[in-house]
């Protein structure tokens, strides 16, 4: 009777992580956004800007954000004097392209004139979709 293969038996390639690189990231987030010009690029329709409705406790807010970068985990918005506060949990509604997107979220910091959120529990499918955009623009930058 032969023994079963594990992970321990397969020999180390020795491989070692390149921290020469001279190329320095922004932020610290887990999942690269996508750049609103970027996103505008792939969709068939034209349009100039993408608007973002914001829904929070007290309802839904008069004016609307533009999309500023967008990613699998969350966006950032540009939304001049708004009141929202870091912490508040909101819904978050745009269209990209022909596609709805919308999806609770919570503030994970806001400026007087810029909003991030982080989603919570998107559709696994607009996660997809999201994942999706991401690829198809790194496949055009080749």
């Amino acid at each position: 009777m032969s023994k079963q293969p594990s992970w321990d038996d397969i020999p180390s390639l020795n491989l070692s992580l390149d921290t020469s690189s001279s190329e320095k990231t922004r932020d610290s987030r887990k999942v690269a956004r996508i750049a609103t010009q970027d996103v505008m690029k792939m969709m068939t329709d034209e349009v100039k800007v993408i608007y973002v409705q914001v829904v929070t406790k007290k309802g839904l807010l008069k004016k609307k954000g533009i999309l500023q970068d967008i990613s699998q985990n969350g966006l950032c918005f540009i939304m001049p004097t708004h009141e929202i506060v870091k912490g508040e949990p909101v819904r978050i509604g745009l269209m990209l392209g022909k596609r709805p997107f919308q999806t609770a979220a919570i503030v994970r910091w806001a400026t007087n004139d810029q909003v991030g959120v982080e989603y919570r529990k998107p559709k696994p499918e607009d996660v997809t979709f999201l994942a999706d955009l991401y690829s198809a623009q790194m496949l055009n930058r080749i």
